[in-house]
Formats: C-alpha cells, sequence, structure tokens
C-alpha cells in the first residue's frame, strides 16, 4: 500500500491538478498547479 500526501498550491489552495515538476539545481523538487499556472518547491 502507497502512501499519499495532499500537496496544497501555496497560490490558489487547489489540492487537485498539483503534478510533480522536475527538480531544482540545488535537487529539491519542484511542483506545478494545473489551475494557476504557478510552480514552487518543496
Amino acid at each position: 500500500m502507497l502512501a499519499s500526501i495532499s500537496i496544497r498550491c501555496p497560490s490558489c489552495s487547489a489540492t487537485e491538478g498539483v503534478v510533480r515538476n522536475g527538480k531544482s539545481t540545488a535537487g529539491h523538487q519542484r511542483y506545478l498547479c494545473s489551475h494557476c499556472r504557478k510552480t514552487w518547491q518543496l
């Protein structure tokens, strides 16, 4: 069984439509919100 984490967009607060979007130069995971098209990293 896989664990599920819901990532919330910091801009529009959407939880659905958030997808992984590569890694930063420092190796941190980047995310993309398909609703507002903003990207961020955790």
